[in-house]
């Protein structure tokens, strides 16, 4: 534990002191009041701490001794946050309403350190989000992944992942995660604290961090939630280069709007939705001009990366357009396989102006199931507070083009407009990283409103109390199985049977198998699991090995195992025993099955799993939802007769 909270605090340093030295180098550091000086070097130094290892990582140069030394050198970077600072008003004391709001957000944070210590249980997560940092660590070097959506993403914020693993281990990576969703609420809380008091800005903070889709997504390897300080920092640094015509704040909106590109793909859309609000200062075109030069070089790395090793920048999604030719990596047939399938999967909300404008609510209320919202929605505090926000912004609609939180505003609607209509995804996480800037817009209109209309005081806080009150409970259910496991003492082993869907062969992969093997899987919250050199086959997203429903032919696939260097697989079935239990199979899984009946694998071991639609429910109850049988085969080439 000594040496995770080590690494722990090592990293944290480094991204504090990268951040630190950014900032100072254009000027806007000193400027800042100290406690906003944090805040803004933690959020810049995410961005710089992970360009940085890009290089180290891309010349083989990853080691844990080797991320020590680097994240020593960046952490020398803090000694600038204790030069003199902006004077600040005195403190008042705290009021009653105050230490409530604080006792929120200890719960919350309570229940987040819960999630902390334990093992990571999310499928994603597991799947690439913490497995290709893992994979990273184990080569020594980045390696190119040729798997879309999970493999060939821009990773800036896992080279944070991979620090934090490297020098502190598991435990270390989760409380990482963990932090890195603390720091979008304070950096919430000090922008909140420039235009309102104190009580209002912890109700803004202890909203954000209770929020469902931050509850799911913040102490998880799930991106969205450390996005939230480059889209913040962002439309904040943008709004000051607006303000006063600097070139220093138009670029420091463009490294931050580059480091959202780098952090995910649906970043490049934020790029155009930032870049308009330079409009709104006569000097747009110098500015304009600044941002996208800081934007173009904080976000291309991992473009160009992808560029080199497909010939499409952001692989898959315009290898039609490029006219690329055929690849053991991907093809035409298998681009029209994932796109008929991705598109009807990710867009079940038809792309029209009134579905846009419903979107909001069918997110809260749950209405559609494909996007999550159910489950990673926004909360109840953007429907409850709109009433209140738009009669304030009415008020004052005469001073909107002015005002300070124009760039927040106008970025995110900018933003929802582009990103509903481009076709990407339509899940609700993926706008995860506007919570901060809508938050802030809505806490604010609602505080002006408040002002006008004193005798609305209590509807308003009725309606912040009411939305902490059934996320907390919301939170507390979630958090239920990671309080279990920490306050209970159960092993990590037990944990994860728990939690982890299928997870029953995978104490006995590692017990088995060696360096010198390669296991084939397709359960994809598996993959960080196993020890042993790994190969995720998903059948849409890959096509190196391929078991997609166009693949029929054993000898190929045969091919593609042993290129890849398989010796096992993993397989979700009893193995066929028997004639008729072969027949059966091969009617089930034709690949599989031809390849036992050509004599090519041989069981050596099945085991019977537990599969869990809700791992806080099943948790719980201890009741799997479902049981299954899996199990491991070993390639046989001396015997295969393909």
């Amino acid at each position: 534990m000594i040496a995770s909270l080590a690494g722990l605090l090592l990293v944290a340093l480094a991204t504090l002191g990268s951040g630190a030295l950014a900032l100072a180098c254009l000027g806007v550091l000193r400027t800042l009041p100290r406690a906003e000086r944090l805040v803004w070097s933690f959020a810049a130094g995410l961005g710089v701490f992970g360009w940085l290892l890009f290089f180290p990582g891309l010349l083989g140069a990853i080691s844990p001794l080797a991320l020590t030394v680097y994240c020593g050198l960046l952490a020398c970077g803090v000694v600038l946050l204790v030069q003199p600072a902006p004077s600040q008003a005195p403190r008042k004391p705290l009021r009653a309403v105050e230490w409530l709001l604080l006792a929120c957000i200890a719960g919350a944070l309570f229940f987040d350190l819960m999630e902390g210590l334990s093992p990571p249980a999310d499928a994603d997560t597991l799947a690439y989000h913490f497995a290709l940092p893992k994979q990273f660590l184990g080569a020594g070097h980045i390696a190119f992944v040729p798997r879309a959506g999970d493999g060939a993403i821009p990773m800036l914020v896992h080279m944070s992942y991979l620090a934090a693993l490297g020098i502190g281990g598991e435990r270390a990576l989760t409380l990482w995660t963990m932090l890195g969703g603390w720091a979008a609420a304070a950096f919430l809380y000090v922008i909140c604290r420039r235009y309102l008091d104190r009580g209002w800005s912890l109700a803004a903070a202890a909203v954000f961090l209770t929020i469902p889709v931050v509850i799911y997504g913040g102490g998880s390897g799930q991106v969205e939630t450390r996005l939230a300080l480059f889209a913040l920092g962002g439309a904040m640094a943008a709004a000051e280069a607006v303000r006063t015509g600097q070139v220093r704040y138009a670029v420091l909106a463009g490294l931050f709007a580059g480091f959202f590109a780098a952090g995910k793909l649906t970043g490049l859309l934020f790029l155009p939705a930032l870049g308009c609000v330079f409009l709104l200062n006569r000097r747009w075109l110098v500015l304009g001009a600044a941002f996208s030069i800081a934007a173009v070089i904080a976000g291309a790395q991992w473009y160009v990366w992808n560029w080199i090793n497909t010939g499409d920048p952001v692989f898959p999604v315009l290898f039609r357009e490029l006219g690329l030719p055929d690849t053991e990596i991907w093809s035409r047939a298998h681009d029209a396989f994932y796109r008929s399938v991705y598109f009807r999967m990710e867009n079940p909300i038809p792309h029209t102006i009134w579905s846009w404008i419903a979107y909001p609510f069918i997110a809260t209320f749950g209405l559609e199931p494909g996007i999550e919202g159910g489950r990673t929605g926004p909360g109840p505090f953007f429907v409850l507070l709109a009433p209140f926000a738009l009669v304030a912004v009415w008020r004052r609609r005469a001073a909107i083009a002015t005002s300070a939180l124009a760039a927040p505003a106008l970025s995110t609607v900018l933003f929802f407009l582009i990103w509903f209509f481009s076709g990407t995804s339509q899940r609700t996480r993926h706008l995860a990283p506007f919570l901060p800037a809508i938050i802030l817009c809505m806490t604010v209109a609602s505080a002006r409103f408040v002002q006008y209309f004193a005798a609305y005081r209590g509807p308003v806080a009725a309606a912040i109390a009411g939305t902490l009150a059934v996320q907390l409970g919301g939170h507390a259910t979630f958090a239920a199985p990671y309080v279990s496991y920490v306050l209970a003492g159960d092993s990590r082993e037990a944990f994860l049977r728990k939690s982890v869907t299928n997870y029953a062969p995978v104490p006995w992969i590692n017990a088995n198998l060696t360096a010198r093997d390669k296991i084939f899987i397709d359960q994809r919250q598996l993959v960080y699991l196993i020890d042993v050199p790994v190969f995720y086959g998903h059948f849409l997203a890959q096509k190196l090995i391929d078991i997609s429903p166009a693949a029929r032919d054993p000898a190929l696939f045969w091919r593609q195992l042993r290129g890849q260097g398989v010796t096992h697989m993993l397989i979700p079935d009893a193995p066929p025993e028997s004639a008729a239990a072969l027949e059966d199979f091969k009617h089930r899984l034709p690949l599989f099955g031809r390849l036992y009946e050509a004599g090519c694998l041989a069981a050596v071991h099945t085991v019977a799993a537990e599969m869990f639609g809700s791992r806080t429910r099943t948790y719980l109850s201890t009741a799997p939802d479902q049981k299954s049988l899996l199990h491991i085969a070993r390639l046989e080439p001396a015997a295969c007769g393909l």
